[in-house]
């Protein structure tokens, strides 16, 4: 059955020169989507994808990563939503592509995160007059 996860991986520092996404596509027969990326030679990094494929081939790639030293959360996402510090000034919610960052209740205005919806495109952290929104990379 084909599935489309989310995952965030970290590359420990001697692991940034290999051709992993590569290896993926290839070897595993994977569609991967990258949202976000930060990869330095000699330091380390991490990658935001999005994968699709069989439920089996997908397992495989993460046992391949797991083998290179490759950190997986699933599902989580290089941004933080910090809802008991957002003031629910609707400002993000103009410029959230996706509709991740929206107004929940319009009786009560209260903007809501549905982290299945974001693409981390940071345009939250521009627009967050309060600093609700954070990148961990």
């Amino acid at each position: 059955m084909t599935s489309c996860k989310k995952a965030y991986l970290h590359f420990p520092k001697e692991m940034t020169d290999k051709p992993f996404i590569g290896n993926l596509i290839k070897e595993f027969d994977l569609t991967i989507n990258i949202f976000r990326a930060k990869v330095t030679p000699g330091e380390g990094g991490y990658l935001s994808i999005e994968i699709v494929g069989d439920d089996e081939q997908i397992q495989n790639g993460f046992t391949y990563l797991k083998q290179n030293q490759v950190e997986i959360h699933s599902g989580d996402v290089g941004l933080i939503w910090r809802k008991e510090e957002c003031t629910h000034c609707t400002n993000c919610t103009v410029h959230c592509p996706t509709g991740a960052l929206h107004i929940a209740d319009w009786d009560t205005r209260r903007v809501e995160f549905d982290e299945s919806k974001c693409i981390e495109c940071l345009a939250c952290l521009k627009n967050c007059p309060f600093h609700v929104c954070s990148s961990i990379f």
